[in-house]
């Protein structure tokens, strides 16, 4: 999905919006509503202020970090510079349209998952792609790394562990660790 033109505007927006999305356990709503006030980079990475999502009803905000990559070309941190240095320090959304010759919104979260399709397609991926699959990634790949649940949960930022086991990490699990391997079948 990351084969994508960096020359192109709607190509440095999408690339970070994946590498951020990934790294971050993201909700595509809360990608679409990041200002960019609420990116901080610090040594090692990006510290990012969700105003609002969906186990923060309330609005009190979190803090989601996201570590610089190892390598260029998926690196979240360098995307995202390589997005405001196209887009411009001017206070506002840290994501916008890219609409030809008209004026710069902030995307929605239906337009992430839009995006994630298209590129996904684009790129021969299952049709099961959606704004889910960053967050839902994530997880998985963090499992399928050893990364231990609390440290996976604490990035995802899920109120029930059972969630996040039941729908993230046990279906990707499932075939490895099945009893029926035991069965003599």
């Amino acid at each position: 999905m990351l084969a994508i033109d960096p020359s192109a505007r709607a190509g440095r927006r999408d690339r970070a919006l994946i590498l951020l999305g990934f790294a971050g356990a993201l909700r595509r709503s809360e990608l679409a509503a990041l200002r960019l006030d609420d990116v901080r980079r610090e040594p090692g990475g990006l510290v990012l202020t969700v105003r609002r999502s969906k186990t923060d009803a309330y609005a009190h905000g979190e803090v989601v970090a996201v570590a610089s990559g190892s390598h260029p070309d998926t690196d979240p941190v360098t995307a995202l510079a390589d997005w405001i240095e196209l887009r411009g320090a001017a206070p506002g959304p840290l994501f916008t349209s890219v609409r030809h010759g008209g004026a710069e919104e902030p995307i929605s979260g239906s337009a992430v998952a839009r995006m994630l399709r298209r590129r996904a397609q684009a790129a021969g991926m299952p049709e099961r792609i959606t704004g889910h699959s960053l967050r839902a990634g994530h997880a998985t790949e963090a499992a399928r790394g050893g990364v231990s649940l609390e440290r996976i949960v604490a990035q995802t930022r899920h109120r029930h562990l059972a969630m996040l086991i039941e729908h993230y990490i046990r279906p990707e699990s499932a075939l490895r660790t099945t009893s029926s391997r035991a069965l003599g079948l």
